[in-house]
């Protein structure tokens, strides 16, 4: 899983660093590299997503601040929304939340000790 976590990370740097040319890449380039900051984390050192209360807590806000995001800006979604900046910026927030939950998910599962998963 350390390699899909390295790999998210890398899209997100990538989707980062496409923001050159926004007006609020400011904002857009820190979402993305946050992201990507949870993803690494993930990848290199999980055990500090589970154990560190400010990654753990960190985590937990980033993703329930991508999803009211989402909700905030859903509402763009629609026919022909791939052309409407705020719907683009709506799946951005998504792919954040998803990002994100699934570094921590991931993180969790690998608390749980392998002689636990057998007997459940």
């Amino acid at each position: 899983m350390r390699v899909v976590h390295a790999a998210l990370s890398a899209i997100l740097l990538f989707f980062a660093a496409l923001q050159y040319n926004d007006l609020d890449w400011y904002y857009w380039g820190f979402v993305y590299l946050v992201a990507a900051g949870w993803s690494l984390m993930a990848a290199a050192s999980p055990e500090r997503l589970r154990s560190w209360p400010p990654a753990r807590i960190g985590a937990l806000a980033c993703i329930i601040l991508f999803c009211l995001g989402f909700v905030f800006l859903a509402g763009e979604l629609g026919p022909g929304w791939i052309h409407n900046e705020e719907a683009r910026e709506a799946l951005g927030y998504l792919i954040c939340a998803a990002t994100t939950g699934f570094a921590v998910w991931d993180a969790r599962r690998r608390e749980i000790a392998p002689s636990q998963r057998g007997s459940a």
